[in-house]
């Protein structure tokens, strides 16, 4: 199970360890953006330290439908709910990490507004 709590802004919290080449690593609290359905999207001053390897470019539509072409897209990995998985990372100039909901096929999300917690767990397997 992964817990999280909701932040001042109202948005979602979670933390998260990820790691680049070399055995670099970084313990992220990224914001879970469910209009994000990649992995992760990290500051660049993190990519750097992380010395992520560039594999691909991509377009992306945001939010408001704006698409960005020529989108560098870097293998990482990331550890979700203990295990650690190769992921997709694309890079921001904001500050706040973004972590999308590609993470939560067969999970079940509890946003708690009462108590400003996070809770995400698998699912119970299905008969």
């Amino acid at each position: 199970m992964i817990e999280g709590r909701i932040g001042e802004s109202g948005t979602p919290v979670v933390t998260l360890q990820v790691m680049g080449t070399g055995g670099r690593t970084a313990t992220i609290a990224g914001l879970f953006d469910t209009g994000f359905d990649g992995f992760l999207c990290l500051p660049i001053s993190i990519a750097v330290t992380l010395g992520l390897e560039l594999t691909d470019v991509s377009s992306t539509k945001l939010a408001d439908g704006t698409i960005i072409d020529n989108e560098l897209v870097f293998a990482g990995q990331g550890e979700w709910d203990g295990t650690v998985m190769s992921v997709p990372i694309t890079l921001t100039r904001s500050e706040d990490a973004l972590i999308g909901t590609a993470f939560l096929h067969g999970y079940i999300v509890q946003l708690d507004y009462i108590t400003y917690t996070v809770r995400i767990e698998k699912a119970p397997d299905l008969p």
